[in-house]
């Protein structure tokens, strides 16, 4: 009887620690560190900080914060760790990284990385237009001509600064007081740029003198007036 009662008030005992510990204020978050941030605005880690701090270590649930951190698009990924010694979290972002801008139909320019997720609005203007999104995301073929496209000298980029992929069967290069390039279908854009790139930089070409260049028969370069 007597051992009974004394697994009893044992049993009470750790009942209202683990109650106290876990409710009380003894282990409240007291400070938070977000590393790893470069592209990711700073109210945005202020968000992440306010959500964690003052929460109780016992009870934070890290799955739900690494999904709230994960929300960003910028955001690759996000590992969450809790230290009770300093009652601190640490939450650790892996970004994505930009391979460069273009800009979407409707006239919208972003940042893009090399799975095609957009990122985020982008300032500059950029070279390759009229992108279609497809699930959600720049299509691969466009990444990889936006990747060759910032590539090319920059005496192509000066004579041809915009390139119209709103339809993707035939990219048209166009500049001012140039002709009107037909380079094909996006995926063979990089062969396109490299002709291009040799017309531009060949003195016995003069491209202002034509009203278009067709680029679309492989090694067939055809000028039309």
């Amino acid at each position: 009887m007597r051992l009974l009662r004394v697994c009893c008030i044992a049993l009470l005992a750790l009942l209202c620690t683990y109650t106290i510990l876990r409710w009380g204020e003894v282990f409240r978050v007291e400070g938070v560190r977000v590393v790893g941030v470069q592209h990711l605005s700073s109210q945005y880690v202020a968000q992440l900080t306010q959500i964690v701090l003052g929460a109780n270590m016992l009870r934070l649930d890290l799955r739900g914060v690494r999904d709230e951190a994960c929300r960003d698009p910028w955001v690759r990924d996000a590992r969450v760790k809790r230290s009770f010694l300093s009652r601190t979290v640490e939450i650790r972002i892996a970004e994505r990284e930009p391979v460069g801008r273009v800009q979407l139909e409707g006239g919208r320019t972003v940042w893009v990385d090399s799975e095609g997720v957009v990122l985020g609005a982008a300032a500059e203007e950029a070279a390759l237009h009229g992108v279609r999104l497809k699930d959600g995301r720049v299509p691969t073929e466009a990444v990889s001509a936006l990747r060759h496209l910032d590539r090319t000298s920059t005496a192509l980029r000066s004579t041809f600064p915009h390139f119209d992929a709103s339809d993707p069967d035939c990219v048209v290069a166009r500049g001012p007081g140039r002709p009107q390039v037909l380079c094909g279908p996006i995926g063979t854009l990089p062969t396109a740029l490299a002709t291009l790139e040799r017309l531009v930089e060949a003195p016995q070409v003069e491209l202002e003198v034509y009203g278009r260049v067709d680029l679309r028969w492989g090694s067939r370069v055809i000028l039309k007036p």
